[in-house]
């Protein structure tokens, strides 16, 4: 699902659909608390891959070593068990000089079952190999404001896999 705008001052948003696996539950039958944060991770990995920015091609491109999690938070409202299937809304909320703010919602049909947020820092190795935030290009930041459409611009193909130059295909 692509990412959408809204006119509320633009707004990114995207939509994760997952279903519960039973590795994912505790012995209670409810989702194991740490899961939620595995979910926002990938729920933010898919709001980047709408933007037209994957991760496995982004990073290297802005020669950056990610956008690790400099703060978390989650507040749970009600259970989610093994088989159920939920979205995760997930919303740019704020894009600051280096770091930025993903909201998510977990809900199971009209259900909130959790709330929370992540803050990532645009990070890149420093000279002395430590890793540093380092201030997230104008261009990008634009993207996550919504102050770009990425279907308007024209994405390049992602690279061949390894091998494939030589005919080998998975």
């Amino acid at each position: 699902m692509a990412a959408s705008r809204t006119d509320a001052d633009t707004v990114v948003s995207h939509k994760t659909a997952l279903r519960v696996r039973w590795g994912e539950v505790d012995p209670a039958g409810i989702v194991y608390y740490p899961r939620f944060f595995a979910w926002f991770d990938e729920a933010s990995d898919e709001l980047f891959r709408a933007l037209g920015l994957p991760w496995e091609r982004f990073f290297p491109e802005q020669g950056i070593t990610g956008l690790p999690i400099v703060e978390v938070h989650c507040r749970f409202t009600a259970p989610l068990r093994y088989g159920d299937h939920l979205t995760i809304i997930s919303t740019v909320a704020e894009v600051r000089d280096k770091t930025l703010r993903i909201e998510h919602v977990v809900k199971h049909g009209e259900t909130t079952c959790a709330v929370g947020y992540e803050v990532r820092a645009w990070a890149a190795p420093a000279e002395d190999g430590a890793l540093r935030a380092r201030s997230i290009p104008e261009a990008v930041a634009a993207r996550l404001r919504g102050d770009v459409d990425p279907s308007a611009e024209k994405t390049p193909p992602p690279s061949p896999l390894p091998g494939a130059e030589r005919g080998y295909s998975p």
